[in-house]
């Protein structure tokens, strides 16, 4: 009796486990990820601040430029392990590519390219619905900014 109240507990705690590891893939498997990509303009030409970019104000201001302008906004839902290409001023391409989530954060392999030309390949995490600012090429008398934000719903 207590051989097969074993194999029972044995054979219940493998389903459980079976069905948590299933759960875990079709929540990263079968939902796309909302990417989100913003292209800014900072510069010191003026001292004009986008009302669009006030949720990451403090964060821009730490750049020293006095002027951002939002220049493109693009939103593209993103198969996880696949990817999505985003068109930045000035000639160049951001191709994003979600690889998973942990603890509430995406993990997003992010590549911009000038042409054929490598600018940036790296992997950033950033919280869902957060978002992550990297600093960009020169463009039009000052640099570009380019926002990343992620949803995976």
């Amino acid at each position: 009796m207590t051989l097969l109240r074993n194999l029972l507990k044995l054979s219940l705690l493998s389903s459980l486990l079976l069905l948590a590891v299933y759960a875990e893939g079709a929540e990263t498997g079968s939902r796309p990820v909302q990417v989100k990509i913003g292209t800014i303009l900072a510069s010191n030409e003026s001292d004009q601040f986008d009302a669009r970019l006030k949720p990451m104000e403090r964060q821009l201001k730490v750049m020293k430029y006095r002027s951002y302008r939002l220049l493109k906004e693009d939103s593209q839902a993103v198969p996880w392990n696949d990817n999505a290409t985003f068109e930045i001023p000035g000639g160049r391409s951001l191709a994003i590519s979600p690889q998973d989530t942990k603890d509430k954060q995406i993990a997003l392999k992010v590549r911009l390219t000038e042409g054929t030309k490598p600018l940036l390949d790296t992997t950033v995490r950033l919280q869902n619905q957060g978002y992550f600012l990297l600093g960009g090429p020169p463009h039009e008398g000052g640099a570009l900014v380019i926002s990343i934000s992620a949803f995976a719903p």
